[in-house]
């Protein structure tokens, strides 16, 4: 059995670090998330617009629009923070509000990394 070309499997040639000729990195500018939630999560829409107006705009901008992502499961809101100071300021600043925006009772903040 013949083994693709661009699998790379450990061995005793480990430290050989071998790319696929195809491989591709794409830098992607990165964008509010009410701007990527609308196309990509829009039945989270409703509830950010209610975070907005529980937050403010000064505030939600400065918590909200910076997120990298949100998932929203029943009573569960899974949110991931641009850093940890980020995280902490959403935790200390916007917990009820998203609570209360997404109706969710367990809301988890995690950074990327």
């Amino acid at each position: 059995m013949k083994m693709r070309p661009d699998l790379i499997v450990p061995g005793e040639h480990e430290e050989d670090f071998v790319v696929a000729r195809d491989a591709r990195v794409v830098t992607v500018p990165f964008s509010p998330l009410e701007k990527r939630m609308a196309k990509e999560k829009p039945q989270l829409m409703p509830g950010l617009k209610k975070l907005r107006e529980e937050l403010g705009d000064a505030e939600f901008e400065r918590l909200i629009t910076r997120i990298h992502n949100i998932n929203v499961a029943d009573e569960r809101c899974l949110i991931v923070a641009e850093s940890e100071l980020h995280r902490t300021f959403i935790e200390r600043d916007a917990i009820p509000a998203i609570a209360k925006a997404f109706n969710v009772t367990n809301i988890r903040v995690v950074t990327q990394g």
